[in-house]
């Protein structure tokens, strides 16, 4: 039978210990390209295990895998290990100020809203967008695959299915000198089991065609390429039509440089802050435990030797004679001073704050109070500013996959929830939220400055406060104006006698 998992759920198990802090730069080189995973890949693929066990709070097991010191291991098996999981209070930062507030897309006049709206509602988008931003944080990448099938086993059409997977999978073959241009091949690779058997799943993205393959897997290297029917899907083909030029995988990385390929996790300067504050707490935690119970300390001659007194039930030991005391029983306490130790958790905590961009006002731990939205803002400038720059990649990958969609539909002359694209593929507009919670009070006031100084009408003005589309606005505007209108003062018509002019008035003599 055959053991796989869908792409989405794909996970590579370490294969071994990670040595010192990984960025890899996504090297398409490789040493031996039949041993699977590849070899320039390791150093990626590894990092990706270690920040995902961060973000999970598995930190003993990531940084045993990172330190691998066996007296480390050791010292620390001795103890109840404490996790402060800060590395997932980041990344959820992080999604919560991106994908919260759904992003709202609009198609330009020549493209098809409806069609634009049915996409994003069969596949969840909003809610994908706001998973891909969470693992993008941590493991520093993000990927999107478009294709044709059926959603569901008991579907009767085939539609377009976008959906999220990991880019554990993911091994572009590109340029390593100009990693900003489109790779000519883009490679979608994975284990499965077949009884005892191994394979590996190909899945070779280029220019108007996917090429299918399966490889036998012996010793970590892929042997020789055996039949499709292997999966016993009905219907692959060795090579298929995609009928567009575009990639239907779209990469998203978390932030980069020009000189990489791949994107960097938030935790990649993070990790050694926080292994210094588990550390600490674990070491404060299990030192005040070891002292719960203290130790009763006896004059001499107490505990007989013969067994008449049990040490281990009274908990106790003797003291010599002649030590000055009164030979009163006392329980022997430690004094900690655990001030320094706890000082130095919170600079540590202040550190991942500055480090990480993250303002402890986001988190309502800030000094002080905020007056206003405005007076928040100027507060957490840095982790707007973090925010902002995630959504550079995500503005530009959410354009890209909704166009590639589009052009997949027509030319595959499908529908998406019942509805079919009746205009030509157009890349989106898309208004980003800032996240934050809205001071209806300040944009109130806002709004009535701007209609006052006329840069805002009364729809723009609805829109921005209430968060209405356009079309309900300027209903909404209109309404309003009507009323306004009925409200008004009747002014006295020509029909008043009061205001008749005279011949006079019309035609006032001179003097």
């Amino acid at each position: 039978m055959l053991k796989t998992q869908p792409i989405s759920q794909i996970k590579d198990n370490p294969t071994g210990p990670v040595q010192g802090q990984n960025v890899p730069t996504g090297s398409s080189i490789d040493n031996d390209p039949k041993k699977f995973p590849y070899e320039s890949e390791k150093p990626r693929l590894d990092a990706y295990d270690y920040f995902e066990k961060l973000f999970y709070g598995d930190h003993y097991n990531a940084f045993r895998l990172r330190i691998n010191d066996d007296e480390w291991n050791k010292a620390h098996a001795m103890l109840r290990y404490v996790r402060v999981n800060m590395a997932g209070l980041i990344s959820k930062v992080c999604a919560d100020m991106l994908f919260s507030e759904p992003v709202k897309l609009k198609a330009p006049d020549e493209g098809d809203q409806e069609f634009l709206e049915a996409l994003i509602r069969e596949n969840k988008l909003h809610q994908q967008f706001y998973e891909s931003a969470l693992s993008n944080s941590y493991i520093g990448d993000a990927l999107f695959k478009i294709r044709i099938g059926k959603r569901n086993p008991a579907d009767k059409k085939p539609t377009v299915i976008i959906e999220d997977i990991t880019p554990s999978i993911y091994f572009p073959k590109g340029d390593d000198f100009n990693v900003r241009a489109v790779p000519a091949e883009e490679e979608l690779a994975w284990q499965f089991e077949i009884g005892k058997d191994k394979y590996v799943r190909k899945e070779i993205h280029k220019s108007g065609k996917i090429i299918n393959e399966v490889w036998k897997l012996k010793g970590g290297k892929m042997t020789e390429q055996v039949d499709l029917a292997v999966l016993g899907i009905e219907g692959l083909k060795p090579e298929e039509e995609t009928k567009i030029e575009e990639s239907l995988l779209v990469h998203i990385p978390n932030w980069k440089t020009g000189r990489r390929r791949f994107g960097i996790s938030d935790y990649f300067d993070l990790d050694a802050i926080f292994y210094a504050i588990n550390n600490r707490m674990t070491k404060i935690d299990n030192v005040l435990d070891k002292h719960t119970d203290p130790i009763l300390f006896v004059p001499e001659g107490v505990l007989d030797e013969d067994g008449n007194v049990s040490r281990e039930a009274l908990n106790m030991v003797e003291f010599p004679a002649g030590t000055g005391e009164e030979g009163k029983p006392e329980y022997i306490v430690w004094n900690a001073n655990l001030e320094s130790a706890l000082s130095e958790v919170d600079r540590l905590v202040e550190f991942m704050f500055m480090v990480s961009e993250t303002s402890p006002d986001i988190l309502g731990m800030g000094k002080g109070q905020s007056d206003s939205g405005r007076a928040l803002k100027l507060k957490i400038l840095r982790t707007i500013a973090k925010v902002a720059r995630k959504k550079i990649y995500y503005d530009y990958a959410i354009q890209e996959l909704m166009y590639r969609a589009q052009k997949l539909a027509k030319a595959w002359n499908l529908e998406v929830d019942g509805v079919k694209l009746t205009k030509e593929p157009t890349r989106p507009e898309i208004t980003w939220a800032d996240g934050l919670p809205i001071d209806e009070l300040e944009q109130v006031e806002i709004e009535n400055k701007r209609l006052d100084a006329g840069t805002q009408d009364t729809a723009g003005a609805i829109m921005n406060i209430e968060g209405l589309e356009e079309e309900p606005a300027k209903e909404k505007a209109a309404a309003i104006k009507k009323e306004r209108e009925l409200k008004m003062p009747t002014q006295l018509g020509k029909d008043n006698p009061f205001s008749k002019k005279t011949k006079e008035d019309l035609d006032p003599k001179q003097d």
